[in-house]
């Protein structure tokens, strides 16, 4: 099953809900409904994961207005409510989740996904400035050209 980045809930005497969202490169996805069903689940695609993440944190920051918390003993980054097991005749989902380490000021995403026989990798690294983003693909690009990758 995928992480969610941010997973919240909602429960008082008429409501028993969730919310929770991730960001898979320029997509935002998110899913929301009843504790104990799948709910419905909603992608947009924006034009930079930057501005992806920028709406992931807007929404999050509205719910916890509307009187959300956080899903599992007060961490955002949490794995949301599961939704009840798929029945024998219905085909699981393919394998897919997001991962996250933060080192000092840089922050690294990767996104894995499984599509058929092929692994996606997606991988989003965030520096404090520019040139600290340049500098790395400088080197980044030049280990992988002496690994034997060519550009296309």
């Amino acid at each position: 099953m995928s992480e969610w980045q941010v997973s919240l809930i909602f429960q008082d005497s008429k409501s028993n809900k969730f919310w929770r969202a991730r960001c898979l490169g320029n997509n935002l996805e998110v899913n929301f409904g009843r504790i104990g069903t799948h709910g419905q689940s909603q992608a947009k695609r924006y034009d930079s994961p930057e501005d992806a993440a920028h709406e992931l944190e807007k929404q999050a920051r509205e719910k916890y207005k509307k009187g959300y918390a956080d899903g599992d003993s007060g961490s955002s980054a949490t794995t949301a409510p599961s939704p009840p097991p798929e029945s024998a005749s219905t085909t699981p989902a393919a394998p897919q989740c997001t991962l996250v380490l933060t080192l000092g000021e840089r922050r690294l995403e990767l996104h894995l996904s499984v599509e058929g026989n092929a692994l996606h990798t997606h991988g989003v690294e965030h520096y404090p400035d520019v040139s600290a983003a340049e500098a790395a693909f400088a080197q980044v690009r030049a280990a992988l050209e002496a690994e034997g990758y060519r550009p296309q």
